[in-house]
């Protein structure tokens, strides 16, 4: 049995939220776990963390929010990954996310939620569930 692949994440906030603090110490715990992050930081605009993305061949993506423009921005990168053929990349949200807007962000395609109090265990299993079926399904398209 071969040693499983490397988890390459890329973690970013857009617009002008510039609350950090949860982020940053997300990309470390995700380190902690094996996880390649690639950290884009604040202030992303969305195509150009849509071309981060590509250009570094992510298995997942994660956007941190404590700004309510989330649902927006959330729509305009999902939006944006579609028109440039990666719109298959799983994405995971987190931050100050309202519970009422669950349902709008799983219509938008988004499973991964997580907001205050999740775990590592739980943002750990959805990512490694999420980048495996990326991955399968990618294999099965090529």
């Amino acid at each position: 049995m071969g040693k499983a692949r490397i988890i390459r994440c890329v973690l970013g906030m857009l617009g002008t939220d510039v609350h950090t603090k949860g982020i940053r110490t997300l990309a470390q715990l995700l380190r902690d776990e094996g996880v390649e992050v690639v950290y884009l930081g604040e202030h992303n605009t969305v195509p150009g963390m849509a071309s981060a993305v590509i250009q570094e061949d992510a298995d997942i993506v994660g956007l941190s929010f404590s700004t309510a423009a989330y649902l927006h921005y959330v729509r305009a990168f999902r939006d944006e990954l579609i028109s440039r053929g990666a719109g298959d990349v799983p994405v995971m949200v987190g931050g100050m996310i309202h519970p009422d807007d669950r349902a709008p962000l799983a219509e938008m395609g988004i499973e991964g939620i997580f907001g205050p109090g999740s775990t590592v265990p739980e943002i750990m299993a959805f990512m490694s569930r999420a980048a495996d079926a990326y991955r399968n399904a990618g294999a099965v398209n090529s």
